[in-house]
C-alpha cells in the first residue's frame, strides 16, 4: 500500500477515535479529546474540523476560562445517521410488526406499530419507504423475526410466505440500504443482557414460547449470541421430544411439560447462570416444579436461575436496537 493509502487508513482510525470518545464523554474540548485519545492537540484540531465539515460534529455552548481564550465544547450528532429497527411477534395474540427509528445513541426517534394478518415479503414496503423519505439519514435496516435467514435465504419462519425468501436481499434491492435479519429470541437474550448489565462471562438462555407457534431458543454466551455452525443454534422446535409443531393445539398441560423438559435439557447441556423464559402465559411456578424435579445433588448444583416473563417486547426491542448500533458502527465507522 501507498503512502497515501496508509495515511488514509491512519486518519480514519484516529477519526474513530475521537468520535467514540465524544460518544462517551457527550461533550468535549480539543484538549480534552487530545488527553482522551491520546492524539496530539494538533491531531485532534484537524480532525475535529473534518468531523465539523461534514456535521458530524456539533459546537455547543463556549466556556470561560479564567482570564485565557474560551474554549469550544464539541458534541457528537447522534442523529448523523439512523438506524430503522423493525421487529416482529406474537403480541395480544395478533401478529404485530414495531418500527422505530433509532439514533446513535439508542434513542428511539419515532415508533410505528403494525397488525399484520398475512406476512409477505413486501409487507413492510410502504412504512419503510414513508420512514426513510421523512429520515434520509437512515442508513441500516435491522429486522427482527421469528425465523433464521441462512445465505440471504429464510430457511426457518413462522410465516410461511416468507419462507425461502431473501428478506434482506428485497430491502437491499427496493431501498439500496444494508439489511440485517435477526432471530426474535436471539435479540431478546442481547436485549435483556444489555439491560441488565450481565458480565461476559455468565451464559443466559432465553427459551420463548410462543402462543401459537414453535418454540425458539437464544444462547448468550462469553458476551455474544453463540449461533452454532450455520446460525441455527436455538432451533428447539427440533428436539426428540416427539411432537408434530404442524398439528400439535398448544394446549396449557403438554406446554408446560414441554418447557419443563427444555429447561431440563439446557440445563444440562450449558450449565447457564441464568434461564429466561419468555411467553404470554409463562407460569411463574415453572421455577419451583424444576426445583421439586432436580432430585440429585448435580442436578441441584446445576440449578440455574429462572425467570419467567410475558414481557418479551421489552427485551426484544432493546436488543434488535444493540444489534442495529452495532451494524453501523461496521458499516460507517468501524469501531
Amino acid at each position: 500500500m501507498n503512502q497515501k493509502g496508509n495515511g488514509n487508513i491512519i486518519k480514519e482510525i484516529n477519526l474513530n477515535k475521537v468520535r467514540s470518545a465524544l460518544k462517551g464523554a457527550g461533550t468535549a474540548t480539543k484538549p480534552q479529546l487530545a488527553e482522551i485519545t491520546g492524539l496530539s492537540v494538533v491531531t485532534v484540531n484537524s480532525l475535529v474540523n473534518t468531523l465539523l465539515d461534514t456535521g458530524e460534529l456539533h459546537t455547543d455552548t463556549i466556556l470561560n476560562s479564567d482570564g485565557g481564550r474560551p474554549a469550544a465544547l464539541f458534541r457528537y450528532n447522534s442523529k448523523f445517521r439512523l438506524a430503522l429497527t423493525i421487529f416482529m411477534h406474537e403480541y395480544k395474540g395478533q401478529d404485530t410488526a414495531f418500527y422505530c427509528v433509532t439514533d446513535l445513541r439508542g434513542e428511539v426517534i419515532e415508533r410505528i406499530e403494525q397488525n399484520l394478518s398475512n406476512v409477505s415479503i413486501d409487507s413492510f414496503d410502504s412504512i419503510i419507504e414513508h420512514l426513510i423519505s421523512k429520515y434520509p439519514q437512515i442508513k441500516a435496516i435491522c429486522f427482527g423475526i421469528p425465523g433464521e435467514e441462512v445465505n440471504q435465504r429464510l430457511v426457518i419462519s413462522d410465516y410461511e410466505e416468507l419462507k425461502e425468501q431473501s428478506l434482506s436481499g428485497h430491502i437491499y434491492e427496493k431501498f439500496h440500504l444494508p439489511a440485517h435479519i435477526e432471530n426474535d429470541i436471539n435479540a431478546a437474550v442481547i436485549g435483556y443482557c444489555h439491560q441488565n448489565n450481565v458480565p461476559s462471562n455468565k451464559c443466559v438462555i432465553g427459551l420463548y414460547f410462543p402462543g401459537k407457534y414453535p418454540p425458539g431458543a437464544g444462547i448468550h454466551l462469553n458476551g455474544d449470541i453463540y449461533k452454532g455452525r450455520n446460525g441455527l443454534a436455538g432451533e428447539i422446535k427440533y428436539l426428540p421430544f416427539g411432537i408434530d409443531w404442524e398439528s400439535f393445539d398448544y394446549n396449557p398441560a403438554d406446554m408446560e411439560n414441554i418447557k419443563i423438559k427444555t429447561i431440563q435439557a439446557f440445563q444440562c447441556m450449558f450449565n447457564p447462570d441464568t434461564i429466561v423464559l419468555y411467553g404470554e402465559k409463562a407460569a411463574d411456578s415453572i421455577a419451583g416444579i424444576i426445583h421439586e424435579k432436580s432430585l440429585s445433588a448435580a442436578e441441584k448444583i446445576m440449578l440455574p436461575e429462572i425467570i419467567t416473563s410475558t414481557d418479551l417486547n421489552t427485551d426484544f426491542e432493546a436488543g434488535i436496537r444493540q444489534i442495529a448500533l452495532k451494524m453501523i458502527d461496521t458499516l460507517y465507522l468501524n469501531l
